[in-house]
């Protein structure tokens, strides 16, 4: 099984936690519990949540971490972002967190990179925390479009 789908089986294990387990997920959606342990299993390659299964059990994992779980992930294999739409158009105060929170990104990722690079050798371990970094750079950066684009539609 290649990596992404890895992540894919991952993370509709989280969805699945999320609602509660494979007893309660199996009571609100179409498969039952064989079929969407098999859906989370790394060993059952050929077994993957449905996309009405996902639609139906994500909205239910809401209050778990990582949260949309299998929307999130399917961004990230085909080299996206998830980024929520805001419910609201942006306030002033909505964008001097944003650019606040940016700039605070910013700076992690500069530290991230000139730490990896203070021992003369930038390893895996340094890509790895430094990559973690970008990825929250984009993840502002995204919320930050967002909210700018619910203001240019509104007009």
């Amino acid at each position: 099984m290649t990596p992404d789908l890895l992540i894919l089986k991952r993370a509709t294990s989280e969805m699945i936690k999320g609602v509660g387990g494979l007893e309660a997920a199996a009571g609100v959606c179409r498969p039952g519990k064989s079929v969407l342990s098999d859906n989370q299993s790394p060993n059952k390659a050929e077994s993957f949540a449905a996309i009405d299964v996902v639609a139906e059990l994500e909205p239910l994992a809401r209050e778990r971490s990582g949260w949309p779980h299998v929307t999130r992930a399917l961004c990230r294999v085909m080299g996206g972002t998830f980024v929520p739409i805001p419910e609201a158009p942006a306030t002033r105060e909505d964008l001097l967190k944003l650019l606040a929170d940016q700039a605070r990104e910013q700076s992690d990722l500069t530290n991230a990179i000139c730490a990896g690079l203070s021992d003369g050798k930038f390893d895996h371990a340094d890509a790895a925390k430094a990559l973690a970094e970008v990825e929250d750079v984009i993840r502002v950066a995204a919320a930050m479009r967002a909210e700018l684009m619910t203001i240019l539609e509104g007009e």
